[in-house]
């Protein structure tokens, strides 16, 4: 098995392993499924949401779409709060009470390159164990298990407020 994820987060070429759309669609499945079935994030939700930010590279926006459709798939609500520094992520999941974060950026790193962070509910780093299983669930035929139906489907929508609650914080 081809290892994704390195020391901080899945990073690579963009349409390359790792960063194509269907790799990243596979990666929201996977953590959707993950949310529903460890003790993730806040228990007292029916469904769990997830804060999306990115940088300002163009692969970006295609990358965002993949991971937002697989979370929304997997029943997941997700909350896009567009380009936001890394730290913004960090703060605004644990500031919302989100039951997870995702950072699309691969900061210093070529401008072909890019890269997926996620954040626990804390706002901290996944441990390595939650990254492998995330990354077992991604690469097994078990990520299409959570494939929900109806008005379970998670929905996607703009959060415009989440650089201002940054900045305040700052």
């Amino acid at each position: 098995m081809k290892r994704l994820f390195g020391t901080d987060g899945i990073r690579g070429r963009a349409n390359e392993f790792g960063m194509r759309p269907d790799d990243c669609v596979r990666l929201g499945r996977a953590l959707g499924l993950l949310l529903h079935s460890e003790d993730m994030g806040w228990p007292e939700r029916d469904a769990p949401w997830v804060v999306l930010g990115k940088d300002t590279r163009l692969s970006g926006y295609m990358i965002e779409m993949a991971v937002a459709s697989g979370l929304c798939s997997a029943g997941v609500y997700v909350r896009q709060v567009g380009p936001l520094p890394t730290p913004g992520v960090a703060f605004v999941t644990r500031s919302m009470r989100a039951d997870a974060g995702i950072m699309i950026s691969a900061s210093h790193n070529s401008y072909h390159d890019n890269g997926i962070k996620i954040f626990g509910h804390d706002g901290f780093k996944l441990s390595d164990a939650l990254e492998e299983k995330l990354e077992r669930i991604m690469l097994s035929e078990d990520v299409n298990a959570g494939l929900v139906f109806n008005e379970q489907v998670g929905r996607a929508k703009r959060f415009d407020d989440a650089g201002a609650r940054y900045v305040e914080f700052v």
